[in-house]
């Protein structure tokens, strides 16, 4: 892919996660995560898309291998729920990398939407080796949360730029 610097401005924004005022459920994740990991989350956030609540822990990038080892144990404890631990990070292209770490993404472009006024940003993975499929989820609801996530909670350090992720397909 030919980036230009338009993509690259767009791409390397700084950004800031503005979480909306904690409910109660959400101390006692807080607390119920430090409790489990010794590891303090700097965000938690909690989105609910097709009757399924996806939470996500947003924690520091150096306790983040150390979190992960209490992943399944969390999940298993939360059932019913999708649980993730991302690396919080403020550059936007490397939040979207943390927000897949499991795949193996091909490209990124993007484009332009006159219509809507958003840049869309595509995310393009291998139809070989069936990753589409875990970064869209059940129905599209794991990309359904990662774009509610961007639009409600993400806001831009420099400007306002509205934005909204899709997956495809690459042979």
């Amino acid at each position: 892919m030919f980036y230009t610097i338009a993509e690259d401005l767009i791409l390397y924004q700084q950004l800031s996660i503005k979480p909306l005022k904690y409910t109660n459920y959400e101390l006692v994740l807080h607390n119920y995560f430090y409790n489990k990991t010794q590891i303090d989350p700097l965000y938690i956030i909690l989105i609910k898309i097709d009757q399924i609540d996806f939470i996500f822990f947003f924690i520091r990038q150096d306790k983040y291998f150390q979190a992960k080892t209490f992943l399944n144990s969390i999940r298993n404890n939360l059932c019913n729920k999708k649980v993730m631990v991302i690396r919080f990070d403020n550059i936007l292209i490397n939040l979207i990398f943390n927000l897949f770490p499991d795949l193996c993404i091909e490209d990124i472009e993007i484009e332009t939407n006159k219509v809507k006024g958003k840049y869309e940003i595509y995310i393009s993975f291998l139809r070989g080796l069936n990753i589409y499929h875990i970064a869209v989820g059940y129905h599209g609801c794991y990309i359904k949360a990662v774009n509610e996530l961007m639009e409600k909670y993400v806001t831009f350090n420099n400007s306002y730029i509205p934005l909204t992720i899709k997956c495809r397909v690459t042979d």
